[in-house]
């Protein structure tokens, strides 16, 4: 690896050490970070909305599926059923409560109670 992406790659890695610590003191006091919670069992985590999908249905429930980062880690929230839920987007803050599951080897929490957290 020659220098110029040595350096890309600290830089990067530098960027992304910031933002996870920006996004950690925005949600750090609110539940547990993601990277901790543990497989079905209840938990609160607290994160910012990255990106939001609505899977093709193939006969299946329609979904909303968000992806929460809190700077540990990322896990997927989906709502069944839904297709969109008002204020939430890319960068807001949620706080969520439900069961961590697993789906295709994913951290999700299906259906949680959420709130939208000021930022």
């Amino acid at each position: 690896m020659n220098l110029l992406h040595r350096l890309r790659d600290r830089i990067a890695g530098r960027v992304q050490e910031h933002e996870a610590r920006e996004v950690r003191s925005r949600t750090g006091a609110h539940g547990t970070p993601i990277a901790d919670v543990e497989d079905r069992r209840p938990a609160e985590v607290c994160g910012v909305v990255r990106n939001l999908t609505h899977p093709p249905s193939t006969g299946g429930p329609l979904e909303l599926v968000v992806e929460l980062y809190d700077g540990s880690g990322t896990l997927d929230v989906v709502w069944l059923g839904r297709r969109s839920i008002p204020g939430i987007r890319p960068g807001t803050t949620l706080r969520v409560r439900g069961r961590m599951s697993r789906r295709r080897g994913v951290r999700t929490i299906f259906n949680p109670d959420y709130e939208i957290l000021p930022t």
